[in-house]
């Protein structure tokens, strides 16, 4: 079956021309497994079969006596002629109102830690049209397995961090309190990490539920009495006079992409996953308005968004001459960028160059650089520069203070957004209206408020924001007193 690997953390799908609902599953990491989906009474089954074997001629067959529920339990070994028979099958028990799926647990006895999120994501994650490929890559870099690059992959090869732990093949029921508190301390130690800790409990706590609920695990929930670490919300955003700096260096930045990503994160104060993800179907640049639908929102509800006009600008320069999907295409499984971290480093490293350089310059000695010039447009240009200024700013015992924007992260370009409305006196209703936020005590006046005045409100923000970054001038306020018969203008 010479068939191509999909891109790693991905899974590619193969319907069989010949038994309905056969599919066959290949993984990024070269895993292969022969699968049943079918649908009975209206709700979707999902089945895998078995694995399939490449060493195993297509002459053979299940055996007429066996024991195909005991074949399923043990997760067999199939070449495509016993996959079709095995799924023909399971097809006449779906039917009759057996789900091999429970027929392989009572079998089994137990699930595994990485069975356990996989009926995760097909009973819960996928239903709830949750994204599922960031909680994968979650669950196998802190608490699964990861898996192998397939041979001749140029992609780099994921490793567990301090702290993590593989409990992939651990049966759910030998998983204790103590090892999740010694979990949940290890990322906060050895990882560093409180918010991982946190969202590894969250993450367990959750699938422990699900399978007590599904009635899939009769023991305690090991997560219970495990405490989250107390968390300080950040602050930080970008700041008045860190704007001309921010915006230089972006201006120097070779990738369009994560330019115009920059610009829009700050001008709508849209999450990552959502600027990213972006569709050309939601946006209407004649009304300047942006329509998230239910499933692309972290609370769930369709959330609607006024465009200031220089985000409609850049759209509308965006906009290209042959339908695409995504504003922001990629290679991936997606369809579209998912991330823009390299980029952004990229942008800060350029921004903390220019500021060595001129404290390089001032002391007498020049350091040589030119973003500019075509033949420096690799993107490992600013970082091996970097190397060179940080070693010449200590040479010389210059002073680095405030030569970086220290603890900037991309997520920081939302909360500027609402942090600058604040400063602008908007109101905190009409900051959450912006921002998309939902709490219990103001949903209802969210759902009241008219769009008109949070689109004053951004663009008095966003307005603020240009001139602060140079890229625009203040507006032009005439008094009435000055204007007789005529109304008050603001140019």
């Amino acid at each position: 079956m010479a068939l191509p690997i999909p891109p790693v953390g991905t899974r590619a799908y193969y319907k069989d021309t010949k038994e309905p609902g056969l599919v066959f599953m290949i993984t990024g990491a070269g895993a292969t497994s022969f699968q049943l989906y079918m649908k009975h009474e209206g709700r979707p089954v999902r089945v895998t079969l078995g694995r399939f074997s490449s060493s195993m001629t297509d002459s053979v067959e299940l055996p007429r006596d066996c024991n195909h529920k005991e074949l399923l339990a043990n997760n067999p070994d199939l070449n495509v002629k016993m996959a079709r028979s095995l799924a023909a099958i399971c097809k006449l028990d779906i039917r009759s109102g057996t789900n091999p799926n429970e027929v392989k647990r009572a079998k089994r006895a137990e699930l595994t830690l990485g069975e356990l999120f996989e009926e995760y994501v097909d009973r819960h994650l996928t239903p709830q049209k949750k994204q599922v490929a960031p909680a994968r890559a979650y669950f196998e870099l802190y608490v699964g397995e990861i898996p192998k690059n397939p041979p001749g992959s140029k992609r780099k090869t994921r490793v567990k961090l301090p702290g993590c732990v593989n409990w992939q093949n651990r049966l759910i029921s030998s998983i204790k309190t103590d090892d999740i508190q010694k979990l949940v301390a290890g990322l906060a130690t050895k990882g560093k990490s409180i918010n991982n800790a946190n969202k590894v409990l969250t993450l367990l706590k959750s699938m422990y539920a699900r399978a007590k609920d599904w009635k899939i695990y009769k023991g305690d929930n090991p997560t219970d009495g495990v405490s989250k670490f107390k968390t300080k919300s950040r602050e930080r955003f970008i700041q008045p006079d860190e704007m001309p700096r921010f915006f230089e260096s972006l201006a120097l930045e070779s990738n369009k992409d994560i330019r115009d990503y920059v610009v829009l994160s700050l001008l709508t104060g849209a999450r990552k996953s959502n600027i990213l993800a972006m569709r050309w179907a939601d946006l209407n640049l004649d009304r300047a308005v942006w329509t998230l639908p239910d499933e692309l929102t972290k609370n769930g509800d369709p959330l609607t968004l006024p465009l200031m006009p220089d985000a409609v600008a850049l759209l509308s320069n965006r906009k290209p001459a042959k339908a695409e999907v995504f504003v922001f295409p990629g290679v991936g499984k997606s369809g579209h960028l998912v991330n823009a971290r390299t980029g952004w480093e990229r942008v800060l490293d350029r921004d903390e160059i220019i500021q060595l350089g001129k404290r390089i310059n001032h002391a007498g000695v020049e350091l040589k650089y030119n973003f500019s010039d075509p033949e420096n447009s690799g993107y490992n240009y600013p970082s091996v520069i970097l190397k060179k200024a940080r070693a010449l700013a200590e040479t010389l015992q210059i002073d680095t203070h405030g030569a970086r924007l220290t603890d900037l992260r991309p997520h920081d370009l939302r909360r500027a957004l609402g942090s600058w409305q604040a400063s602008s006196g908007a109101s905190l209703q009409m900051i959450g209206r912006s921002l998309g936020h939902k709490s219990q005590a103001a949903t209802a006046i969210y759902s009241r408020l008219n769009l008109d005045p949070v689109r004053q409100s951004m663009e008095t923000a966003t307005q603020n924001m240009m001139t602060a970054a140079g890229l625009s001038k203040p507006a032009e306020v005439t008094s009435i007193k000055s204007t007789k018969g005529k109304r008050k203008s603001i140019a």
